[in-house]
């Protein structure tokens, strides 16, 4: 059964996904010359789109991906200097598929990476012009909270498990807030490289 295109399975990944609110306001998204954009065209930091996510865009999309029958990160595209999600509108600053964007994106700029001890943990990207200003903020505090205690919950625990190419490897860059022990569990320790 099909609702506006979309299969009923593709709708109840959108419900999964409600709670998490954006942390970063539109206006200063908008206007920010970082997210979207990547120093080059292999570049770890890529988001990765689970096999239901790039489903829910259409048989057409695949080209995008890498691998999109098991999940994969986004072929990004070359751009100025750089390179850019496909999906990024560079004269807009919107991104094409807003609604339907990935988990990797919508957590941002929080970020799943593993500590050096490989466990899993919530970090958040000091490359935002945002968090570089209310990084010590209480609200951030409870924003984290608030990812961590979805990103735990038994409705996105699955996702992860199945994907473990959604949590990254250690950055520098990237303030770790707290660990996620449900996550490392369900995925353990060790994890595969990262494929593009």
């Amino acid at each position: 059964m099909t609702h506006l295109g979309y299969s009923v399975k593709e709708d109840l990944l959108i419900e999964k996904y409600r709670p998490l609110k954006q942390i970063v306001p539109s206006s200063l998204c908008l206007t920010c010359d970082v997210c979207c954009r990547f120093p080059e065209e292999t570049s770890f930091l890529a988001p990765f789109f689970t096999r239901d996510e790039i489903e829910r865009l259409g048989p057409a999309e695949s080209r995008f991906f890498h691998s999109p029958a098991t999940g994969s990160k986004i072929k990004l595209q070359h751009h100025g200097e750089g390179c850019i999600c496909p999906y990024f509108d560079p004269k807009t600053q919107y991104c094409k598929i807003y609604g339907e964007r990935p988990l990797d994106c919508r957590i941002y700029p929080f970020a799943l990476m593993r500590d050096p001890a490989g466990v899993v943990v919530l970090g958040i990207d000091t490359k935002c012009p945002y968090i570089q200003m209310h990084a010590t903020d209480p609200q951030m505090k409870r924003d984290a909270e608030e990812v961590a205690a979805f990103l735990e919950s038994e409705s996105i625990l699955p996702i992860l498990a199945t994907h473990p190419a959604l949590i990254g490897p250690y950055q520098d860059d990237v303030i770790t807030l707290r660990l996620l022990e449900r996550i490392t569990e369900a995925v353990g320790r060790s994890h595969p490289p990262i494929q593009p």
